[in-house]
C-alpha cells in the first residue's frame, strides 16, 4: 500500500505543474526575427568549433550583457570557418571549406559575405588555391586599415595571403609568403606576416592590391628560447603579443611596416618566484580605454602556455605596469573584452561555456551555454563602425 501511495503521488506531482499552464499560442510560420544593423556593444560573436559535428561550425551571436535571452542568432561557418567583422559595420566575412559530398568530394574554398540582420549569405568569393584551415585564429582573415581588402591566410601547404578588394568581389592578387604565417594589418593599406626565423616581413599594397614596398625586420622573436604567441591585442594601432615565459612584445603597425618597439615583463617581481606564465588559446584581449588583459597560470613550464589559466591580469599599457588582477571562477580557456564604456570581460571556461565578469571590478556576473554541443573557442568583440 505504501509503495502504491507513493506511485500516486509522484504521478500527481508530474501531472499537477500541467493543469495551471495557459495554452500557448499558436505561432505562424515562417517566423523570422531581424536583427538591428547596429548591434549593441555588449554583444559578441563566439566562434563555435563544434566538435560534435565539425563540418558545421558556426558563428554565434550572443548578448553578454543581458540577464537573459542571450542567443541573437547565427551562421554556419563549416568546418574551421574564420571570421571577419567589416570596417564599414555593414557586412560580416567568413572564409569557409565545404565537399560535395559532405565529408568528401569536390572542394569548394569561399569568402563568404552575410548581412547583419539577417544573418543571410548575400554573395561569395571562390577561393581557388584552397585555404589554411585551423583552429580559429584572428590572424588568418583580416581586413586592411582603408576597408579596401580582405586578406585571407591560405596554407596548403604553401604559405600565401589572398588580397581580395572587397567592393569589386574578386581576388586581384595572391601574395607568396614561404615560411612565414598570418596577417596583421599595417597602415592604410598593408599587412605584416610573422616569420619562422624571427622576423616580421611587412608588404604595402598598391590600389590595384600588388605589392608597392617589401620590408623585412631583423630577427627578435626568440623561437627556442622564450617565443612569442601569435595572438595579440592591439592598442593605438601597436599590437602587444604575449611571450611563452611571461613578457610582451609590442610592435607597432601603425606606418607601413612593422616596427618593433621595447620589450617588458607581464610579471611583476613579487609574483616571479611562483613562475606566473601566459596561456591559452586566444589568451588576450584589449580595451577602448588602454588595458591589456593577459590569461595566465601559476607554475608554468615547457608546454603550459597551451593550459589556459586561473586569472586574468590587467596591464596599463603605457605605464607597463599591472593594475589589476582577475580571479576567475572557472579556468579560462580563452578570452575577449567588450567595447562597452564598462566593458565587460567574456571567458571561454574549461566547460565551454561562457564566464562574464565586470572587468573593472573584476565580479562575476553570469554564466551563459552558447548551446547544449557548443565547443566555443575564441570570441569577437562587436567593433565600433570605422
Amino acid at each position: 500500500m505504501k509503495r502504491k501511495a507513493l506511485i500516486g503521488a509522484l504521478c500527481a506531482a508530474c501531472v499537477w505543474p500541467a493543469v495551471g499552464q495557459a495554452e500557448l499560442e499558436i505561432e505562424e510560420i515562417p517566423n523570422v526575427a531581424t536583427l538591428p544593423s547596429d548591434y549593441p556593444s555588449d554583444w559578441i560573436f563566439v566562434a563555435d568549433g563544434n566538435f560534435n559535428a565539425m563540418i558545421d561550425g558556426k558563428i554565434v551571436l550572443m548578448d553578454i550583457g543581458s540577464e537573459n535571452r542571450h542567443y541573437k542568432g547565427s551562421f554556419g561557418a563549416a568546418m574551421f570557418g574564420a571570421f571577419l567583422q567589416s570596417k564599414d559595420g555593414k557586412e560580416l566575412y567568413s572564409a569557409q571549406t565545404f565537399y560535395s559530398r559532405g565529408t568528401y568530394g569536390e572542394r569548394t574554398d569561399v569568402l563568404t559575405i552575410y548581412d547583419k540582420e539577417n544573418l543571410a549569405p548575400v554573395d561569395e568569393v571562390i577561393l581557388p588555391n584552397g585555404r589554411g584551415q585551423f583552429m580559429p585564429q584572428k590572424g588568418t582573415l583580416q581586413q586592411t586599415g582603408n576597408g579596401k581588402f580582405v586578406l585571407a591566410f591560405n596554407f596548403t601547404p604553401a604559405a600565401s595571403v589572398y588580397v581580395i578588394d572587397i567592393a569589386a568581389r574578386k581576388i586581384v592578387n595572391e601574395i607568396p609568403i614561404p615560411g612565414c604565417s598570418l596577417v596583421y594589418p599595417t597602415g592604410k593599406q598593408g599587412f605584416a606576416t610573422m616569420c619562422g626565423n624571427g622576423t616580421f616581413m611587412s608588404l604595402a599594397l598598391g590600389d590595384d592590391g600588388q605589392i608597392s614596398e617589401k620590408e623585412v625586420t631583423e630577427s627578435f622573436n626568440d623561437i627556442d628560447n622564450n617565443a612569442m604567441f601569435m595572438k595579440m591585442g592591439q592598442i593605438d594601432g601597436v599590437a602587444y603579443f604575449p611571450t611563452l615565459k611571461g613578457d610582451v612584445m609590442p610592435i607597432d603597425l601603425n606606418g607601413k611596416t612593422a616596427r618593433k618597439l621595447p620589450s617588458w615583463s607581464l610579471i611583476p617581481e613579487e609574483d616571479k618566484a611562483q613562475n606566473w606564465r601566459p596561456g591559452g588559446w586566444y589568451l588576450v584581449a584589449d580595451d577602448k580605454q588602454g588595458h591589456l588583459y593577459v590569461l595566465v597560470h601559476e607554475g608554468g613550464v615547457e608546454g603550459s602556455h597551451k593550459n589556459g589559466g586561473s586569472e586574468v591580469w590587467v596591464y596599463d599599457v603605457k605605464k607597463k605596469k599591472r593594475i589589476d588582477r582577475i580571479k576567475l571562477k572557472t579556468w579560462g580557456v580563452s578570452i575577449e573584452v567588450t567595447n562597452t564604456k564598462k566593458p565587460l570581460l567574456a571567458v571561454v571556461n574549461a566547460e565551454f561555456t561562457l564566464d562574464v565578469y565586470d572587468a573593472g571590478s573584476g565580479k562575476h556576473i553570469r554564466n551563459i551555454a552558447v548551446n547544449d554541443t557548443a565547443t566555443p573557442f575564441i570570441m569577437y568583440a562587436v567593433e565600433e563602425n570605422q
